[in-house]
């Protein structure tokens, strides 16, 4: 992709133009990602803000943004990486519903890209996923029966949030209404990440600095950092990361 993306534009491929098209009798989860992100040859990253996935014509971003810039990039090439791990999604042929949060499509899947408000894009990015692809035939075998229902612990604070619905047996029909797929019924389990900027300035003398879009601290909603959950409602946190300004106020 890019070459030649303005300000503030959205790039919107087609899934056949990523080569993101399943055959009628497929099915597919996505695990990795890799972004490989735009810099001009004499070095300056170029503002590739936004990625999110659109699985099977529905956008994700409520649960997947990515940031694309090379110096804040969230899912970086495996060979930028400690250890060569790539940003997982979820576990991959698992029937655990806490682990099986793999990106899951039965027809087609792309990606949408939004350049930033200051710097445009002049040269080629690629994002690249990882996954698996089944035959319809495969998926009784390979994933059985997904275990619900299952329970999130926290031994250290001795609380259990129990999901309950009814087992679902691995098929065709039933792949999109598995975790990580666009037709659940409740409760949903799906991963989340994404990231957030200050959208105003923060100086120390006005208390803790809060990433609300509801208190216009951030951009936008898939940018809101506060989870202002019920009962019902569950996040694990599993990491966070921080990126200082130029001058290290935050370091």
């Amino acid at each position: 992709l890019g070459g030649a993306q303005a300000v503030n534009v959205w790039a919107r491929p087609t899934p056949a133009a990523v080569v993101g098209e399943l055959e009628r009798d497929e099915r597919a989860e996505v695990v990795f990602a890799e972004i490989f992100s735009p810099v001009t040859g004499g070095g300056v990253e170029e503002e590739l803000k936004k990625i999110i996935p659109v699985l099977d014509g529905q956008k994700y971003g409520e649960y997947v943004s990515l940031s694309g810039i090379r110096s804040s990039v969230m899912a970086p090439p495996k060979g930028r990486i400690w250890g060569a791990k790539l940003y997982s999604f979820g576990t991959p042929m698992s029937n655990n519903p806490l682990l099986s949060t793999t990106l899951k499509y039965s027809e087609s899947i792309t990606l949408e890209t939004l350049v930033g408000a200051t710097t445009a894009i002049t040269q080629a990015y690629r994002i690249r996923l990882w996954g698996y692809v089944y035959k319809v035939s495969e998926l009784p075998r390979v994933f059985g029966t997904m275990l619900f229902p299952t329970q999130l612990v926290d031994r250290a604070r001795n609380r259990a949030l129990t999901l309950n619905k009814a087992a679902i047996p691995v098929n065709g029909d039933t792949w999109r209404t598995l975790p990580g797929g666009k037709d659940q019924s409740i409760p949903k389990i799906n991963p989340l990440i994404r990231y957030a900027y200050n959208l105003l300035a923060t100086d120390g003398k006005s208390g803790d600095y809060q990433f609300r879009y509801k208190t216009g601290n951030v951009a936008e909603t898939d940018e809101d950092m506060y989870f202002d959950f019920d009962s019902l409602d569950a996040i694990l946190v599993e990491g966070i990361g921080i990126r200082p300004d130029a001058a290290g106020n935050l370091a």
